[in-house]
């Protein structure tokens, strides 16, 4: 059930009429880097894999076409950056660059929780898309690169109910 009443703050679009809303006017300011200082065993493990976390839960809300999606991003919710190989590091940047950090926290939940999109793959590739080019200012060849791989990754993951990554 979508949450009408959420305070909606912030707006980013994208391709093909995609309206992003975030409930605070400063998302970034809520996306944290985890300190190694004192980890040890599972737990460093576990930051190095996993460096950045929320500090707030973050309220999502997508249009897109017809289609109406509501989620939040729970605090403390961690993930990884962006799965940029090293090969394409040149081109596109490195997978811990602080201009994916928006994008990616988002599109790592959506592809952790693929229910909160009604499971479409492109819609996910297409917000991930919007948010590169809103909060990471990357250009449209960049952009053309990501959105991608980023896609065709998904198709060779083939993105579907049950499945856990993309």
């Amino acid at each position: 059930m979508i949450d009408l009443t959420m305070p909606l703050l912030y707006c980013v679009t994208g391709r093909q009429g995609l309206k992003i809303y975030i409930d605070t006017d400063f998302p970034e300011s809520y996306l944290e880097d985890k300190t190694l200082v004192g980890l040890e065993g599972e737990e460093l493990e576990k930051a190095l894999k996993k460096p950045f976390y929320t500090s707030k839960d973050l309220g999502i809300y997508i249009e897109y076409g017809e289609e109406r999606y509501q989620f939040t991003i729970p605090i403390g919710y961690d993930w990884n950056g962006a799965n940029v190989p090293p090969f394409a590091w040149l081109i596109i940047g490195q997978q811990k660059e602080p201009r994916f950090k928006f994008a990616s926290c988002v599109h790592d939940y959506m592809c952790e929780h693929k229910e909160v999109v009604g499971y479409n793959r492109y819609l996910s590739t297409l917000i991930f898309e919007a948010l590169c080019e809103h909060f990471g200012r990357f250009n449209d060849i960049k952009r053309w690169a990501m959105f991608h791989s980023v896609d065709n990754f998904q198709k060779c993951k083939k993105w579907k109910k049950g499945k856990e990554k993309c």
